[in-house]
């Protein structure tokens, strides 16, 4: 029980972090939502349960869900009330603005709250299904399959490989650090995808990586107008980075270890 209560306080302290970004000026909006978002989200959902099975399926839709509107409530505080998601089948899902982040630091709260945000379910789904295990057993498989999909599914996004949340963080803090290093490193992340889709025989890494590497063209004038986080900034990023990376890697080993 005391885990539980644990668990329950992490994620009212979530809440209170993102209390600026769960509501827009237009009111408690947590999509964009329109006709092909919402057959986009229902085709997400009916795609997940067919491929995964209908427990994982809904456990990662429901994750990507919580996941890309951290990004969406990150947006918000930054400033991007316009900020929405939409669900992509098969491929999880992309948080919107019509404008960019106006500074790296921006950038970097904004990536990483998406991972970030997950935490808090994460453990509060583990917690609780211990102690439900004895009233509902089918409870708590699910609730420990979607802690098990969240943790390991964001693990995986916080891999330094470009364009996932992990690159990046990466790329943001290269500039901070090495700036002369920031496109080349960028091209090795999206190479190092590249090989991983090949690897692992998968077309939607493989998909990812050719986005990746397209998107090298278009970001370099609008990087170089970001201010850049200051070397303080940019230790407490990654430290933040490797806190979030190393609790979902916790989170998910078992299904990690299974998998990879």
């Amino acid at each position: 029980m005391l885990t539980l209560l644990s668990a329950a306080v992490l994620c009212v302290l979530m809440l209170y972090v993102l209390r600026g970004g769960l509501a827009s000026a237009n009111g408690f909006t947590i999509v964009g939502m329109d006709v092909q978002g919402l057959g986009m989200g229902v085709l997400a959902f009916v795609a997940a349960a067919w491929y995964f099975g209908p427990l994982y399926g809904v456990a990662i839709v429901i994750s990507v869900m919580i996941h890309e509107f951290g990004h969406v409530a990150a947006f918000r505080i930054a400033g991007h009330d316009d900020a929405r998601f939409r669900l992509i089948p098969l491929m999880g899902g992309v948080a919107i603005s019509d404008k960019a982040p106006e500074s790296q630091a921006h950038d970097f709260f904004i990536t990483l709250m998406g991972p970030g945000i997950c935490l808090a379910p994460m453990a509060f789904a583990y917690a609780l299904a211990d102690v439900v295990q004895p009233v509902s057993p089918a409870a708590a498989e699910f609730l420990w399959t979607f802690a098990l999909v969240t943790a390991a599914l964001n693990f995986f996004n916080l891999l330094p490989f470009w364009p996932l949340d992990g690159g990046r963080c990466l790329r943001i803090l290269t500039d901070t650090f090495a700036p002369g290093a920031t496109n080349v490193v960028t091209m090795i992340m999206s190479a190092a995808m590249a090989a991983a889709a090949v690897a692992m025989q998968s077309m939607a890494l493989f998909l990812f990586a050719i986005l990746g590497a397209q998107s090298l063209f278009s970001w370099s004038q609008a990087w170089a107008q970001r201010r850049q986080m200051t070397k303080m900034q940019g230790l407490l990023a990654l430290s933040a980075y490797l806190f979030t990376a190393g609790a979902h890697l916790l989170g998910g080993y078992t299904m990690l270890v299974r998998f990879l």
